[in-house]
């Protein structure tokens, strides 16, 4: 595998939930749905869902999937992404591939695109949202449904809990893109690894005065305020009371009080190779792709990542989620949207793209051991690959959207910590 320079990182990771003036609130629903003529009967009913309350997607007699059989429109075919969130190699060879010219338009938080979107000045194919953003585009009549007939490859290569997801039973409304865990990433040439694994709660790493200066947040709202109640033992986050919240953000405001720890974005897959931290919370494909940005002087092999839902000894659970590819309502192209998503969905494609990200296609024959054996991945990592079986553990939090009243409350306690108590 070839490793290649990034001049920036920033875009889809940075300003996902950074606060909530950076996000599309579930309050902002009914400014959504009165933009796109959805905001009365079944069309403004938000089916909000969980693993142990999966949801299928309505349909609308006015948002019907493409019909079976037909011809590829010409191109060029558009993408909505987030910036800096495929692989640039990808274009030329889907191009070759459906024999027409694809353009990407990239966007940096889900509030532009969203707004871009229900303001009806934008044109676009295909757009890649979050799983958490599915049932809010759902409901504002956002994206169209598939036809499976076009898309062999969901059911040939993705995993089956994702192909058939809690959020989008059926997949009536999009196909996965990638997956990630969010845990701790540490190095062990700065950090006592004892302090970390074989602990039973994980979390309390952020919390110990023994690395002062030396750890981060992810600058995050919605995961971090999720790793304090996580830490503090809530079961499942997003059904947190009020009371559970502000004892969450009494054990931000703490953490800083103990050890002056930052927040940021780049600390996982920067900040931890240049040295600037030891310790700091992580999505998982940063871990795995910081591989870019350890200086020449520097092991690499120290990187460690520690998912507390698969730590040994650990009694806390750790979140995982995921982000999708789906139709927009009125492409000019839905024969070829759909084409692309199929596209994505082979298993060359996943593995160029995966390259670049390091975070992991759903891919059935994409196994750990394989990434790891065929030096896609490190095995020093392995712990920040995700298996299928993961999704299914008692002790995993898979992530999904908050009510509007719930958000409110987590962002609170977010501007408590981020204003020093």
């Amino acid at each position: 595998m070839a490793l290649h320079p990034r001049e920036s990182r920033y875009g889809r990771r940075e300003f996902l939930g950074r606060s909530a003036a950076g996000v599309v609130g579930l309050s902002s629903l009914s400014t959504l749905l009165a933009a796109c003529g959805g905001g009365d009967g079944e069309g403004g009913d938000l089916q909000l869902a969980s693993p142990s309350s999966p949801v299928t997607q309505p349909l609308f007699d006015d948002n019907p999937a493409i019909e079976s059989g037909l011809d590829p429109e010409a191109g060029p075919l558009l993408l909505y992404n987030w910036e800096d969130y495929m692989n640039a190699a990808i274009i030329p060879i889907a191009q070759e591939a459906l024999g027409v010219e694809i353009r990407e338009t990239t966007f940096t938080n889900e509030e532009q695109a969203l707004a871009a979107l229900s303001s009806g000045e934008v044109q676009y194919d295909v757009w890649f949202p979050t799983s958490q953003r599915i049932p809010v585009a759902v409901a504002a009549q956002f994206i169209q449904p598939l036809n499976h007939d076009y898309l062999p490859n969901l059911e040939a290569n993705i995993w089956p809990q994702l192909a058939d997801p809690y959020y989008d039973r059926g997949s009536r409304y999009s196909v996965p893109y990638v997956l990630y865990t969010t845990g701790i990433g540490y190095r062990i040439d700065l950090v006592d690894a004892a302090d970390v694994e074989g602990q039973s709660d994980p979390w309390d790493i952020f919390w110990n005065p023994k690395y002062t200066g030396q750890m981060g947040f992810l600058d995050s709202f919605t995961d971090t305020v999720a790793l304090a109640l996580l830490r503090n033992g809530v079961a499942d986050p997003s059904l947190a009371t009020e009371a559970e919240l502000v004892a969450a953000g009494d054990a931000l405001v703490e953490a800083l009080e103990l050890t002056e720890i930052q927040y940021s974005i780049d600390g996982s897959y920067s900040g931890i190779p240049e040295g600037r931290f030891g310790i700091h919370h992580a999505w998982s494909g940063d871990l795995v792709n910081s591989a870019y940005y350890w200086p020449d002087n520097v092991d690499l092999g120290t990187a460690r990542y520690l998912w507390p839902a698969k730590s040994e000894g650990s009694t806390v659970k750790g979140p995982i989620s995921s982000d999708t590819m789906a139709v927009l309502k009125g492409s000019e192209r839905p024969v070829l949207a759909h084409m692309f998503l199929n596209f994505m969905l082979d298993e060359a494609n996943a593995l160029t793209n995966f390259e670049y990200l390091g975070y992991q296609p759903p891919q059935n024959n994409l196994s750990a051991e394989y990434l790891i054996s065929e030096g896609w991945a490190a095995d020093y990592l392995e712990p920040a690959l995700v298996v299928p079986e993961d999704f299914e553990l008692d002790t995993a939090w898979v992530q999904g959207p908050l009510d509007a009243e719930t958000e409110t409350l987590w962002s609170d306690q977010w501007t408590r910590f981020t204003s020093g108590g």
